[in-house]
């Protein structure tokens, strides 16, 4: 398995930013992330504090995976959610994306526009054939903003994920490179 690289670079679409997390920004991804609903359907603990953000930065930093705050085009400074790419595999040209939303970006379009952009970036520039995208099946607004973004239901992984001591099932939505589509 080879590894995705870390250098991404800032991508937007005119409304949203992604850019590369700093360990500045735990503060803001705190404010972001100590929410009920992205509690909810993460390993995140609620409250979720600015220290605890700070370790999952440092964290990601360390995983090797492509981690990337959305923020408003006009002000990076404002968390609206995180995006990423991991368990990347170069060499079977695939990887799984993962985002949450702070309460305030959800319903706004903004999750859809993250993960375009991203997986947009990962077929052109990783050679990426392949996303997967696992969702909490009872996460309805995960998965449809998902499905909004292209991603197509492909199955239910029974009793997969286990969140906070819960087995949860799991959906898989996945999306192939614009070339391998029917």
């Amino acid at each position: 398995m080879s590894r995705a690289p870390l250098g991404v670079p800032p991508l937007t679409d005119g409304v949203v930013l992604l850019r590369p997390m700093r360990p500045a920004d735990a503060a803001a991804v705190a404010r972001a992330g100590d929410d009920p609903e992205v509690a909810r359907w993460t390993p995140f603990p609620a409250p979720f504090t600015e220290a605890d953000a700070r370790a999952w930065i440092e964290g990601q930093e360390r995983a090797g995976t492509i981690d990337l705050v959305v923020t408003d085009r006009d002000d990076d400074s404002e968390v609206l959610g995180w995006v990423g790419l991991h368990d990347a595999d170069l060499t079977q040209r695939r990887a799984e994306l993962g985002i949450w939303l702070a309460a305030a970006s959800r319903g706004r379009g903004v999750g859809r526009r993250a993960i375009s952009l991203l997986t947009d970036w990962g077929f052109r520039e990783l050679g990426l054939l392949r996303i997967a995208a696992l969702c909490l099946s009872g996460n309805t607004v995960g998965r449809r903003a998902m499905q909004a973004a292209g991603f197509v239901p492909e199955g239910v992984l029974r009793a997969y994920e286990d969140v906070k001591g819960v087995r949860h099932d799991t959906a898989i939505l996945g999306m192939v490179h614009p070339e391998l589509r029917d």
